[in-house]
């Protein structure tokens, strides 16, 4: 691809919701020859909107749309290549446009959606067949990318209902507005899930791979930033007494225990895990003969990576894992007003990137109870 092409050109989209729906649209509009495996997949997900006086709004392989019942429809979306991503798409938006997939009954029962409130009531007879188009018509918008028509559509709606007092229906149409702002909205990130594929790599490859990726999505590193040399440290103490803090290290992924070493914590003889890290960290930074981390990891939370932050010279970007479940910790300065931000990044327990950094958290713990352990020993015999 890269021998062939020519120019390349992008399009800037609002958020990460409109740029997965225009890739899907773009790719079945162009068949582009080196998307093959979208293109040719028999099993490749498409969303299908079906055309009757209740539409359905149904996730279909590739194989599935030849089949007869599925000739009809208002709309197709797709091909789709996660679909976890799509299964997401589809539960962010359903509180908004609130669909249903049951066939209308004589007995007007409810469907499980419709008691989450997650249908609008097709199935229970609580909505016109006219209202509820509509409500599609506007979700197919959606989908399409036309947001600000939307937009502007159900704000003209809720002026006009204001008028004629019906302030219930009014409201719903400024919920919708608020909804659709906020899930288009540049701040609004879809969830890590992708396990990519590996492609011949080891799982601390991949691992390494992955986090590069979360980090440059919340800027804490450059394009070109390589992860040599991450360091963990976490503390160990008893009431205070005989604290050590630990530096383990992962080189190129893996754990490189020949770079291992301990702090003796001098400052503290009380219970403070955020100064003691910040004794060790402070003394850290006094020896670059030891080699610049690329990554600093704390075995905690956003207490513990701020602490870090506010005594933290280097440009280093610091990072916690904190447990139960394991989940990343971000933290982040402003240059301007020098404020520290945190954010919670939540991965799947099998993801490579997360399985590799609590590998580096238990060798910290480990690594710093080991030699607690040694300190307490030494003064109970003294």
């Amino acid at each position: 691809m890269t021998e062939l092409a020519v120019k390349i050109e992008h399009q800037v989209l609002d958020s990460e919701i409109e740029a997965l729906l225009v890739e899907a649209e773009l790719i079945r509009a162009h068949q582009p020859y080196f998307n093959s495996r979208l293109k040719d997949d028999k099993s490749s997900l498409y969303l299908l909107i079906t055309k009757e006086d209740f539409p359905k709004v149904l996730r279909l392989r590739k194989t599935d749309l030849d089949k007869k019942i599925y000739q009809k429809k208002l709309a197709l979306f797709g091909p789709f290549a996660s679909a976890y991503r799509l299964n997401e798409l589809l539960k962010i938006i359903r509180p908004i446009f609130r669909w249903c997939n049951q066939k209308p009954n004589k007995q007007h029962k409810a469907c499980l959606y419709r008691h989450l409130d997650l249908c609008s009531g097709a199935c229970a007879g609580t909505i016109s067949a006219t209202d509820y188009q509509a409500d599609i018509k506007q979700l197919i918008a959606f989908l399409r990318g036309r947001k600000s028509e939307l937009l502007r559509q159900l704000k003209e709606e809720m002026v006009a209902l204001v008028k004629v007092e019906a302030f219930e229906q009014a409201a719903l149409r400024r919920d919708k507005i608020q909804l659709i702002e906020e899930i288009t909205s540049q701040n609004y990130q879809l969830k890590n899930d992708l396990l990519l594929p590996s492609l011949g790599q080891s799982r601390a490859e991949e691992g390494l791979l992955q986090l590069k990726r979360i980090l440059r999505e919340h800027r804490l590193i450059e394009n070109e930033t390589a992860l040599q040399r991450i360091e963990g440290y976490d503390v160990s103490n008893t009431m205070g007494q005989q604290a050590t803090v630990s530096l383990v290290v992962l080189t190129e992924g893996e754990i490189d225990q020949s770079q291992y070493k301990f702090f003796k914590i001098r400052s503290l003889q009380t219970p403070n895990d955020y100064g003691m890290l910040q004794e060790a960290l402070t003394r850290r930074q006094k020896h670059p003969e030891w080699g610049q981390p690329d990554l600093i990891m704390i075995d905690g939370g956003k207490g513990q990576v701020q602490a870090i932050r506010k005594i933290w010279q280097w440009q280093t970007p610091v990072i916690g894992l904190v447990k139960n479940p394991d989940r990343l910790v971000l933290a982040s300065k402003d240059p301007l007003t020098q404020k520290i931000s945190s954010q919670i990044v939540k991965l799947p327990d099998n993801h490579p990137t997360l399985q590799m950094l609590a590998n580096l958290r238990n060798e910290a713990h480990r690594f710093a109870k080991k030699h607690h352990t040694r300190l307490r020993t030494q003064k109970l015999l003294q």
